[in-house]
């Protein structure tokens, strides 16, 4: 007998007719109008979490070079070594928590989440381990002692605000796949404003200088973590989501690992090329004027690259719940949808960046010869923006699917196989420096998102139904738990 479940909008499961090209379009603008108002809100929601540390950057970088180079390169090493970890691991929460919501089975969502924190925290002590130890090992692989000094410094500072992104991040996936979207956005946009007069307090007023930058970031995310953790605590809407199934613990730990780990390789691995980018960067010619370059294109391409994410949040976020619920076909049109959406929004943005590529870089150094270089990479900038937003979308429906491991091995192909060593080769061997490395990482961006598409194209959306039917429906009932 089918499987109710799995039925939904899937027309070739009825037998009935496959739908006119009229009624795909209304299904399709029906579906872009769900993505879209789920895709605003995350997309500025990601923008205020990444403008903390961009802040910072900024407010330390015009103390000086020396302060930009070592907080840029704290900042990169610490993303790629702790938060991309964070960040990477809660991937599975929008295949886990999405399908379970999509599949009415509320009170999983709340053990998958408190499963997420618990298994975060052990994780952060051995990343803080390192972080302590930041300078040394900068030096020991042959960085600049002064940039790596500010840089252990900063990292350092930075600690605090690891840990709380062990509860920060779950917070917002169980938030996320549940469409509760507008919150986010709130305690959002309230914690940028809390963070710009804490960072320019502890920076200029006590004269912290940049250990002050990371002090505030710490405190930002802390405070971030409160007014969710209330919210998720008081708020009516989480009622049926923010209980815990002791019962459950155990498998939704296996469960979070099962998925995040390929998550989180997923994302380190991207991550951890732009680490590479800066790192290599200190070993040019001339290393603050290359790395402060590159930092600011590195902090340009991630900045844009949030507002994709978003997007490709949104889209995880619908893909998850259709499957979930046993709509493949409505699945399918949210792909699209968020396909057209990254489509506009990277043309828009790269239309801006190309028309003022001429005074950007004074945001973030007073110096012109920083500034002119960057003018120089903007063309490249604007490459990056297409192909990284079109990679971020797709990495949504990789986690909205629940085929991270796909998209972790398509990472390694495009960024270790074919990026880094054509970025190494026209930086170094054809001394195109800072601009060779960039167009190491625009030719690795776009093998990803050629891989993907390709995958995605090839997907069957009624076996991932069916999947996630099994992944969660099956899983819940073997344990006993008495979900509806």
């Amino acid at each position: 007998m089918e499987d109710p479940l799995l039925r939904g909008n899937d027309q070739t499961n009825t037998g009935s007719p496959k739908p006119t090209t009229h009624t795909w379009r209304k299904d399709f603008t029906a579906e872009l109008k769900n993505v879209s108002l789920m895709g605003a809100p995350m997309a500025t929601v990601t923008v205020a979490q990444y403008l903390l540390p961009v802040i910072s950057v900024m407010v330390a970088g015009h103390r000086g070079e020396l302060q930009l180079s070592g907080v840029a390169l704290a900042t990169s090493f610490a993303n790629v070594s702790g938060f991309s970890i964070m960040y990477g691991l809660v991937g599975a929460l929008e295949t886990l928590c999405g399908q379970a919501y999509g599949a009415k089975q509320y009170a999983k969502l709340g053990t998958y989440t408190y499963s997420a924190i618990a298994s975060n925290v052990p994780i952060c002590l051995l990343i803080s381990v390192l972080w302590f130890y930041m300078d040394k090992l900068l030096v020991s692989i042959g960085q600049d002692p002064d940039i790596s000094k500010v840089a252990g410094s900063y990292a350092v500072c930075l600690i605090p605000a690891l840990f709380s992104q062990a509860v920060q991040q779950p917070l917002t996936r169980f938030l996320q796949t549940q469409g509760l979207v507008l919150p986010l956005l709130y305690c959002a946009i309230t914690t940028l404003l809390f963070h710009i007069p804490v960072c320019l307090t502890l920076v200029y007023t006590f004269g912290l200088g940049s250990n002050g930058a990371a002090l505030a970031i710490s405190l930002s995310y802390w405070f971030n973590v409160l007014i969710l953790a209330l919210y998720v605590r008081f708020s009516s809407s989480c009622e049926k989501t923010r209980g815990f199934v002791s019962d459950d613990f155990v498998s939704s730990v296996k469960q979070f690992f099962q998925y995040g780990i390929p998550s989180a390789a997923m994302t380190c691995i991207e991550w951890s090329l732009f680490e590479f980018l800066i790192l290599s960067s200190g070993l040019l010619p001339n290393p603050k004027l290359e790395t402060s370059v590159l930092s600011i294109c590195l902090t340009t391409g991630s900045l844009h690259y949030v507002i994709p994410m978003g997007i490709g949040a949104a889209g995880s976020t619908r893909i998850s719940n259709e499957l979930g619920a046993g709509n493949p076909e409505v699945a399918r049109l949210a792909v699209f949808a968020g396909i057209f959406l990254w489509f506009l929004e990277a043309t828009t943005c790269c239309t801006l960046l190309f028309a003022c590529r001429n005074i950007f870089g004074y945001a973030f150094s007073n110096s012109k010869e920083v500034v002119d270089y960057v003018t120089e990479l903007s063309p490249l900038l604007c490459l990056s923006f297409l192909v990284d937003g079109f990679s971020a979308v797709l990495g949504g429906v990789a986690r909205g699917s629940g085929w991270q491991h796909i998209g972790a091995w398509a990472n390694v192909v495009a960024y270790y196989l074919l990026g880094a060593p054509v970025g190494l080769f026209l930086g170094f061997w054809c001394h195109m420096n800072g601009k060779g490395l960039w167009i190491g990482v625009v030719v690795g961006s776009t093998a990803q998102g050629i891989i993907l598409a390709i995958v995605t194209a090839c997907m069957s959306w009624n076996e991932q139904a069916a999947q996630a039917r099994k992944r969660i429906v099956v899983r819940t009932s073997s344990f006993g738990s008495g979900l509806a």
